[in-house]
């Protein structure tokens, strides 16, 4: 199997997995949800939306008559664990790090500095499979997932202000 075959199943999964992750992880800080929705919401978004992913592109590359079954299954494989691998990366400093005092106020920082370290890496695994400027990918990749976690933030704060009042 060569990891170039796979470029697409890999980025669009591990992309996907952290963005929408993080998105749940931000939206739900901003709207002030806790601990136990966060971490409730993040795996079930993680294991459902995994799953969503890899059936759409089980399915989507089933409608190329060029791709056959045992190959769209395992592009679907493939974006399953990108998503799952890169997705949980959001949710480590809940599980492990919040566990601990003196982390305990800085959890979400440091969930920002873990999906940005990802981001980084999978732009860096973009660029090199691709055959890409690296930095132009890892800046490319580190922009639009900060910035769906900017507007997820936000938009969990304001919808939580709104609940409150």
């Amino acid at each position: 199997m060569l990891i170039r075959n796979y470029a697409k199943s890999i980025v669009y999964g591990g992309m996907d997995g952290i963005i929408t992750t993080f998105a749940v992880v931000a939206g739900s800080v901003g709207g002030n949800l806790g601990l136990a929705a966060i971490i409730v919401l993040g795996f079930s978004n993680l294991f459902a939306d995994g799953f969503s992913m890899a059936a759409g592109d089980y399915l989507s590359s089933t409608t190329d008559k060029s791709v056959d079954s045992r190959r769209a299954l395992k592009n679907a494989l493939v974006t399953f664990v990108s998503f799952n691998l890169f997705g949980l990366i959001p949710l480590l400093s809940y599980l492990l790090l919040d566990r601990w005092p003196i982390f305990q106020n800085h959890t979400f920082s440091l969930a920002c500095l873990l999906v940005s370290v990802a981001l980084i890496l999978l732009g860096l695994v973009k660029g090199t499979i691709t055959e890409e400027s690296r930095v132009k990918e890892i800046l490319r990749t580190l922009f639009v997932g900060l910035l769906a976690a900017l507007f997820a933030y936000y938009v969990g704060q304001f919808l939580g202000g709104l609940i409150e009042h």
